[in-house]
């Protein structure tokens, strides 16, 4: 057998032991049957009649028998006996009860004999911790497997999932003997599924089955982490393949010494039986827990290939997420003592806390209270509103590690409290991730694989989040908790900018200018700045408390130099149609009219000296006097603003509660006085309708020929300036959709066309536009998909209008609504949808709107079917879609990394990087640039044939790459082959024509000796 394939032999061994135990459970039934070995309903078992035992013979016959023919090894036989001793404990405890203390004994010893014969923990911190460790290790794990054991197919399901995992890691690690020994644990567990999940179930695993698994279990995980990973990475490795169970072990404990119950008491406080309470089924609660296993144990995997940084941060978010969990399931919210009255569907509030008017509170839902998605809302938001000091988690080593964190942390959550949707908010999320899976689907048909599988990661990465926030934004209070989260933090990072701009040195953030620091792209800074304005300007509305008004609107007012700084003019097209859009469709227009021009008014006070500021700085560095005095005034502005308004809001509330007739006569004057500004503006735009009809025909000619000239480009201000390459990119988009308007080129191939047919020399790789991005590289299809994630959002903003009359409803209401349309307008003349950061924030607002409406979330009751079938449905769903995400984003996460490691070691160690490179190229065969450091070190080791051969691999999988046709030349210039370079040279120019450097190349080979 062991001259067999790997494969081969983890294949056998599966289906034999899948088939002995399938076979030979009917025959275990029957034994327990003849000798009377029953688990009959008492105390707090829930099973209606007596149920056989005996499952645990069946499983291990199946385990041992696939084990002896199938792993020849000298690690076989302890890991066999050690299973086999603890059945025969554990059958008899089924029988006749074993005292505890025996078994921890039997259960140590076992440990200690693994240490013995070199098969437990090494930590490299000398040998009496290793076998400390060793032994807890083998205790916990046989105990929390044993306690597992619950309800009908939790320990073997997670077992299967446990040792399949074990399986594929002893697969790729080279570890023939842990791969087979894992395949026959994990077929032993399958062939007893179907006996033990039927309804209802014809026999029980018992101890005789769940402590066996769970030694094998720890076992197998000792020694394929132990030689997977070195010392303490290993121990968090196998921490996360055994993730559930221990949630499970230390939420009972924990809820258990809570209460003052022993933790040996049975009892029904279980993470099974809490999911029970929400799926219903054995089979869906095995379904949810297995698939959350699943999510942690691919999660092992990219640990295993990560490396200690990524393996850290993956530990990280587990344990936050579990001590998350367990804290929230263990609330006194949550506690199980208190049983549902009848009718009542665990989870909901009773009917008598439903409110009877849409929009009101009742006494549960104050503000005040801390709703449990909070734990996980809070630190989300600051983590967003963090995102200018690590450039908008644009790097995709921040945003995919942190997107497989969201897949785990949506499994928790749902798991947790399975989400009732809005229709909105499910065709919004149905979009969203057709969108993702759609990119991905592209890679079959894209020129470029890796860029579309990129694409297609990052747009799942953003369903995960909108699904984790729809998850979790269920209330008026979780959504007030997370837009006041993101609005206070923002808020105070606004402050401090101008705070250090107006006492600092700021001139070393601006770039020809424009304020660029601390995100490192102007228009994206331009438009966080936008997204906090619009929070701040929903409190500026607040009626009844003056103070809070006058901070928001000073906060608003804080916001508009900095915008203005960066001389953005999609922030600014992005600010005029959402204050448009806010001013038209939503309530409450009188008094927010008044705000935006008070805020208009602070902006003409500040407008010259920022402009001085840019002026300055154009054509060199900032005057830091100019630059310190701008924002000095800018704050003056804003402290005067928000005092006046804060007064007038008092002022308002006073009369309108003292004299309801005189403030119903004020309402009347503000809106005449509104009235009459307005048509002072038209009568001033009639005016000048000529010129500013000249103006906008000059800029538009500008805009056009992509030319300065005639106005292109005005020197005083950007923002009414038509110049710039945007008509460039967005007709290249266009011809993109027009010559394949289904599909589209792929996601991410969108350069291709551009370097071929542009008419500008500036090098971008996307037409800075969201919608002409999907249809150019994904055709009608994706244009598609993301009309429909649009137009969702959209209908929740009209559906919502009746609701948001005044109070929380009204600031969530403003704040979303502008954040959301501020983003949508500005992605879709660049590309703020490939800053994570800046998405995230606009995601939240889009949770908010996509909300249930307060009665559907606190007076509709389903049915316990209808509740039932719609988690199991979501289970199945979110499983599907978070396994295929899961590994195409961990496989991009993982070739990233080898290939950065491979470049960092290039220059000093070549022979290191060409390792790290094969090791990144075995997991993504199409990444180019990993191709790229191949080649560069088989050259450094004078291998020129080698790097040649790298090359054109590199073109096998990208042959329209104009790099790796000059970097082709770059090696036969070195070669002293000039004929051969110029013709490679020549072919990268006929793929990017107005590339300069290129050009003198085709010219002149030498020059790429001179670095040119």
């Amino acid at each position: 057998m062991t001259a067999l394939p790997i494969e081969l032999r983890l294949f056998t061994s599966l289906v034999l032991a899948t088939s002995v135990v399938y076979l030979v459970t009917p025959v275990a039934i029957r034994l327990a049957t003849r000798f009377d070995l029953y688990d009959r309903p008492l105390g707090h078992k829930g099973h209606a009649t007596p149920t056989p035992y005996l499952g645990g013979a069946a499983v291990m016959v199946g385990f041992l028998l696939a084990l002896a023919l199938t792993a020849e090894s000298e690690r076989t036989l302890p890991v066999a006996g050690g299973a086999l001793l603890l059945w025969a404990i554990g059958t008899i405890d089924d029988r006749r009860s074993v005292a505890p203390i025996l078994r921890v004994v039997v259960e140590l010893a076992l440990a200690g004999m693994l240490w013995r014969l070199d098969l437990g923990w090494h930590l490299g911190a000398g040998s009496a911790l290793d076998l400390f460790v060793t032994c807890i290790w083998i205790v916990a794990i046989v105990n929390a497997l044993n306690l597992f054991d619950n309800m009908d197919g939790q320990a073997t399901t997670m077992g299967f999932v446990i040792a399949t995992t074990l399986a594929l890691l002893g697969a790729l690690d080279g570890q023939a003997w842990l791969a087979v020994a894992s395949a026959a644990l994990a077929g032993a567990c399958l062939g007893f599924l179907p006996h033990n999940l039927s309804s209802p179930s014809r026999i029980f695993l018992g101890d005789g089955g769940s402590m066996p698994i769970g030694f094998a279990l720890a076992a197998l995980i000792m020694i394929g982490a132990g030689d997977a990973a070195p010392e303490w990475q290993a121990l968090a490795m196998g921490l996360l393949l055994v993730g559930v169970p221990v949630i499970d072990t230390g939420l009972v404990m924990i809820s258990r010494r809570r209460r003052g119950i022993s933790v040996m008491t049975g009892g029904h406080d279980h993470l099974t039986h809490r999911t029970h309470d929400r799926l219903r089924t054995a089979r869906a609660v095995a379904l949810a827990l297995g698939g959350g296993q699943a999510i942690l144990a691919t999660l092992a995997l990219v640990s295993y290939r990560g490396g200690s940084i990524v393996l850290f941060v993956i530990v990280v978010g587990y344990l936050v997420t579990a001590g998350v969990l367990i804290a929230l399931l263990d609330s006194p919210s949550a506690d199980r003592s208190a049983a549902p009255e009848r009718g009542q569907v665990p989870g909901r509030p009773p009917p008598a806390s439903v409110p009877l008017v849409p929009g009101s509170w009742s006494p549960t839902e104050r503000l005040s209270s801390v709703p449990w998605e909070a734990a996980l809302l809070v630190p989300l938001g600051l983590v967003i509103a963090l995102a200018p000091l690590a450039s908008g988690y644009y790097d995709s080593s921040l945003w995919a590690p942190a997107g497989l964190v969201l897949m785990v942390a949506l499994v928790a959550t749902l798991i947790a409290r399975p989400p009732r949707l809005a229709r909105s908010a499910v065709i919004a999320l149905t979009g969203l991730t057709a969108l993702g899976m759609w990119s991905l689907a592209s890679a079959s048909w894209a020129e470029s694989v890796r860029q579309a599988l990129v694409d297609g990661n990052r747009i799942l990465v953003y369903a995960v989040t909108l699904a984790l926030l729809l998850v979790l934004v269920r209330s008026k209070r979780a959504a007030v908790w997370l837009i006041a989260t993101l609005s206070v933090a923002t808020s105070t990072f606004v402050l401090v900018e101008v705070v250090q701009l107006a006492l600092g040195d700021g001139a070393s953030r601006f770039i020809d200018g424009r304020l660029h620091e601390p995100l490192g792209y102007i228009n994206g800074l331009g438009m966080f700045h936008l997204l906090a304005l619009w929070p701040a300007l929903a409190l500026a509305e607040h009626r009844t408390r003056p103070l809070l008004a006058g901070v928001g609107l000073a906060v608003a007012g804080l916001t508009v130099p900095l915008m203005l700084l960066s001389q953005s003019r999609g922030v600014a097209l992005s600010a005029t149609v959402t204050t448009i859009a806010v001013l038209t469709l939503l309530p409450g227009r009188v008094r927010r009219a008044y705000a935006l021009l008070a805020l208009g008014v602070s902006a003409a006070l500040v407008a010259g000296p920022v402009t001085s500021v840019y002026r300055s700085g154009v054509d060199g560095t900032v005057d830091t006097g100019l630059l310190q005095g701008a924002m000095q005034r800018a704050l003056l502005v804003a402290l005067l603003l928000g005092i006046c308004w804060g007064l007038a809001t008092l002022f308002v509330a006073r009369v309108a509660e003292s004299r309801p007739h005189n403030g119903a006569k004020l309402r009347s004057a503000s809106i005449a006085a509104l009235a009459g500004v307005v048509a002072v503006a038209a009568i001033g735009g009639i005016a000048m309708s000529g010129r500013l009809q000249s103006t906008i025909e000059r800029q538009y000619a500008a805009f056009v020929q992509l030319s300065p000239d005639d106005g292109g480009e005005a020197t005083s201000s950007r923002l009414i300036s038509g110049g710039g390459n945007r008509y460039d990119y967005w007709r290249i988009a266009v011809r993109d959709w027009q010559d394949d308007p289904i599909v589209g080129v792929g996601a991410g191939n969108y350069d291709r066309r551009y370097f071929l047919e542009r008419t500008t020399t500036e090098d971008i790789r996307q037409p800075h536009s969201l919608p002409l991005q999907a249809l150019g590289e994904l055709g009608l299809v994706g244009g598609g998909f993301l009309a429909a994630f649009m137009v969702a959002i959209f209908a929740a903003v009209w559906r919502r209008r009746r609701l948001a009359v005044a109070g929380a409803e009204r600031y969530l209401y403003v704040a979303a609504t502008g954040s959301f349309c501020s983003w949508l307008v500005q992605t879709s003349v660049d590309w703020m949808h490939l800053l994570p950061g800046i998405t995230a924030a606009a995601l939240v607002s889009a949770a908010v709107l996509l909300r249930p409406a307060p009665p559907a979330e606190t007076a509709q009751v389903d049915p316990p079917r209808a509740h039932r079938t719609r988690a199991v449905g979501l289970a199945l769903v979110a499983a599907a879609i978070l396994a295929l995400g899961g590994l195409s984003l961990s496989r991009q996460m993982l070739s990233e990394h080898y290939a950065r490691q491979a470049a960092t070691s290039l220059v000093a160690e070549p022979e290191a990087a060409l390792r790290q490179a094969d090791r990144a190229l075995r997991l993504a065969p199409d990444f180019v640039p990993a191709h790229y450091t191949r080649a560069a070190a088989l050259a450094r080791s004078n291998d020129a044939d080698g790097a040649r051969n790298a090359l054109l691999e590199a073109l096998r999988h990208d042959r329209g790459d104009f790099v790796t046709w000059a970097l082709l030349g770059d090696l036969e210039v070195r070669a002293g082959n000039l004929a051969t370079a110029r013709s490679h040279y020549a072919a990268a120019l006929r793929r990017n024509p107005r590339d300069p450097a290129l050009q003198r190349l085709v010219a002149d080979p030498r020059r790429a000796l001179e670095g040119g």
